[in-house]
């Protein structure tokens, strides 16, 4: 077996790790309810309701990437972005959560809205998800980059190898700590979005706060530790990174 493979579950995340606290912390919201800063009905529903999808989507992000799946796992990173946008849309904006109600809100639609609302003094925001959907535009059909992420490299002599196809499958080391680490990063994006959707909510319950902010810490000190590995400012899934390992 190549060692760039693993058994699937081998390498799974306690949850003990502030990742995983973190969403625990998430899914608390989603079953709490609290009004949001919208403070409409249609806003406290669509908002429950849209965070427990996008909570679903990411749990079963992390299991099929541990079983090995990565182009199902990288698949499901667009619905992510997806979700996110509406959830926060939808808290944010009153009129937002209407629209959606009646299917009418679209998410490039809702991505503009929040990020404009929320960050309206910082158009790098606004960029930075533009720029996110379009890295994952790849993964919202069948394509070459999506089905590429189930292939690995086996080595067959010095500065020689080959590429086989994971149909065990294993799990392929390097494409799961890319996925792995992207979700670590949007859960960190996500936490922030919580902090405004619900802020009321959590500016009374003092406990509650501080303890998002003290995983918020701990999952930049992930990231930034992932960012330094790559040399990256910036996660670039675009390509399987297994494939990468070709160039190097």
């Amino acid at each position: 077996m190549s060692n760039q493979l693993q058994k699937p579950f081998s390498d799974i995340i306690g949850e003990k790790s502030s990742v995983q606290k973190m969403l625990k912390l998430a899914w608390h919201f989603a079953e709490a309810k609290p009004e949001t800063v919208a403070n409409t009905i249609e806003s406290k529903s669509a908002s429950a309701l849209i965070l427990t999808h996008l909570l679903g989507l990411m749990t079963s992000v992390g299991m099929i990437n541990c079983r090995g799946l990565h182009s199902s796992a990288i698949t499901l990173l667009r619905a992510i972005e997806d979700a996110t946008d509406c959830f926060a849309a939808v808290g944010i904006n009153g009129n937002a959560a209407i629209k959606w109600n009646k299917g009418k809100l679209k998410s490039s639609d809702a991505a503009k809205i929040w990020t404009f609302v929320s960050n309206s003094d910082n158009a790098n925001s606004s960029e930075y998800r533009k720029m996110i959907r379009t890295s994952l535009n790849a993964y919202s059909h069948c394509t070459p980059e999506q089905a590429n992420w189930n292939i690995y490299l086996e080595t067959i002599a010095e500065n020689k190898c080959k590429m086989e196809l994971n149909t065990t499958p294993m799990v392929i080391n390097i494409n799961a700590y890319f996925i792995d680490r992207y979700l670590c990063i949007h859960i960190f994006e996500l936490s922030e979005v919580v902090k405004t959707v619900y802020s009321k909510y959590i500016r009374e319950n003092s406990d509650l706060e501080k303890q998002i902010n003290d995983l918020q810490k701990n999952i930049e000190e992930i990231i930034f530790e992932f960012l330094k590995f790559i040399g990256k400012e910036k996660l670039d899934i675009m390509t399987a990174p297994e494939l990468l390992r070709i160039k190097r």
